[in-house]
């Protein structure tokens, strides 16, 4: 599985993401090959569980280093052509900058190594670009509801209170919010910035109110007087 993204912009510049689902990475990477805002160490969240012993760098950070090193310069307003690929179909909007690269870097980001993140793996190999808050919620509430079934299948157990999801929303809120600062250090343009801040407000934002956003769809599976 991969996506392609293709940034297309007014003045002929092209930006080109190709990204493979699976990305095995060392442990322990050569320092001198990326800056050190890659580092482990370097605003690590307070939450991760990996130790700067055993691995050298943050895989978000690997990860995304290379589509943050191209949009340095792109302003978020900019509006641009965006082609995206993967193997099953294409899609193509115009949009500014910020709502496509929020799409790649929340998919790098679901398909990352982190530990944190590994549960967002099964919504990364099903990949929706330039997906509205309501399509966010429903892929996220569904996602949980089928790991809970796998959950059952082995211990029993199955939270249909949502209250491990509202969890997860908490701890991606305070991944984001330190990776944030990770972004600080490394662009000068505004689009990286504001990616992540809408990131950090949409699971924040999640993480308080997801009762009503779910009793908003209610209507699409059941009648409501």
């Amino acid at each position: 599985m991969f996506i392609e993204y293709t940034f297309t912009m007014n003045d002929g510049k092209v930006l080109e993401y190709f990204v493979n689902f699976e990305r095995s990475r060392q442990a322990i990477l050569d320092k001198n090959l990326y800056p050190a805002w890659t580092e482990l160490g370097f605003h690590q969240c307070s939450n991760c569980p990996l130790k700067q012993d055993e691995y050298s760098h943050c895989p978000v950070a690997i990860d995304s280093y290379d589509i943050i090193l191209g949009f340095k310069e792109i302003l978020s307003c900019k509006e641009v052509d965006i082609h995206v690929r993967t193997p099953e179909r294409e899609y193509f909007k115009r949009t500014d900058a910020q709502t496509g690269l929020r799409a790649l870097i929340g998919f790098v980001m679901a398909s990352s190594t982190c530990p944190l993140l590994s549960h967002l793996r099964g919504m990364a190999f099903y990949h929706l670009p330039f997906a509205s808050l309501d399509e966010t919620v429903f892929r996220m509430a569904s996602s949980y509801l089928l790991d809970q079934y796998y959950t059952y299948q082995k211990d029993g157990d199955f939270d249909l209170e949502f209250v491990g999801l509202k969890q997860r929303f908490k701890e991606v809120q305070t991944l984001n919010y330190h990776f944030l600062e990770r972004i600080r250090a490394a662009c000068d343009a505004d689009s990286n910035l504001n990616v992540l801040a809408t990131l950090f407000t949409i699971s924040s934002m999640l993480s308080l109110s997801l009762e009503k956003h779910l009793k908003d769809m209610e209507y699409l599976f059941h009648k409501t007087v």
